[in-house]
């Protein structure tokens, strides 16, 4: 069960690119750099909320 979960993670993560944040309004114009300090950031904010989510669950 793990593993499967494991697995479609890292699918989505490889989604989850440079290519993909520039296609939403307002991200087309970032440069590489740019795009993945954002990445970066969404990342973070990601694990913050879901370690907050299984600390209050």
């Amino acid at each position: 069960m793990l593993d499967s979960v494991a697995k479609e993670q890292k699918v989505k993560e490889e989604k989850y690119n440079t290519e993909w944040l520039k296609s939403f309004d307002g991200f087309e114009d970032y440069s590489k750099e740019e795009a993945e300090e954002e990445l970066g950031s969404l990342k973070q904010l990601t694990q913050i909320v879901c370690q907050h989510l299984i600390n209050t669950s």
